[in-house]
């Protein structure tokens, strides 16, 4: 399906979609920007392991100090933060703690962006579209986070929970949503595991030695990696050893 094809479909996307951007429908409320060669993503082959434990509110409270329940309640303040405006979660995966929200909030145009298909399939079956499809203004982009093919300066607040401390290009990824956000008022609530001086601290090392995570950030390192230039930290709240961090685009509006 052309980019034409999919704006006369999804009003999520049809007026913020890049001049250049090809996209092509893969099912309800889905599609994507990548080629058909595009190399899979590695949470494609892993996306029912990965859901398996890090569904688990055990997992969370035991290695990391905080909780499924923080991670909604900070994503509800993402939601609340925009307005009615465009609204957009980047690495989204499966929306393991944020389906609800979806599937309760008032209509208003969402983008909800991951680099895994397998990822945003097992989204649309856990936010229970009928057979008419997703709302019209909601969408799920398979995309690469840093190079979201949206117009710059579009988003009202962007939710980016648990990305930036797996291996990625976590400078490219933040300089692309601060890209995408309304200078002077957009916001990007980022959360991120950080050392804290927890036990777990151990653990975060030995996950990163096994590949499975960044080198592990202090609370200096993620304000500089996630505001640096471009960004005011307007809060910060540490559990355990996650980070709950919002940052609101300095540049003029």
């Amino acid at each position: 399906m052309t980019t034409a094809g999919v704006r006369s479909e999804s009003s999520a996307l049809n007026a913020i979609l890049a001049d250049s951007a090809r996209v092509r429908r893969l099912g309800p409320g889905l599609y994507t920007a990548l080629p058909e060669d595009a190399v899979a993503a590695p949470y494609d082959r892993r996306a029912a392991a990965y859901d398996a434990v890090v569904g688990r509110s055990l997992y969370h409270r035991i290695f990391w100090g905080t909780s499924a329940r923080a991670y909604t309640r900070f994503a509800r303040a993402a939601l609340e933060a925009g307005g009615g405006g465009y609204f957009a979660e980047a690495g989204c995966g499966s929306l393991l703690f944020t389906a609800g929200l979806y599937r309760e909030m008032p209509a208003r145009p969402t983008v909800l962006v991951d680099r895994s298909v397998q990822m945003l399939r097992r989204a649309g079956k856990r936010l229970r579209w009928g057979p008419a499809g997703p709302p019209d203004e909601v969408a799920m982009l398979h995309a690469d986070l840093a190079a979201i093919p949206v117009h710059s300066a579009v988003f009202s607040s962007v939710l980016c929970l648990n990305v930036v401390h797996v291996p990625c290009d976590a400078a490219a990824i933040i300089a692309e949503l601060s890209r995408i956000l309304i200078p002077g008022r957009g916001r990007l609530f980022v959360s991120s595991l950080i050392r804290s001086g927890r036990w777990s601290d151990r653990y975060l090392a030995a996950l990163h030695r096994l590949g499975e995570l960044a080198a592990p950030m202090s609370l200096e390192d993620l304000y500089r990696s996630a505001a640096g230039g471009w960004g005011v930290v307007e809060s910060a709240n540490v559990e355990g050893n996650m980070c709950y961090l919002v940052v609101r685009h300095a540049g003029q509006g």
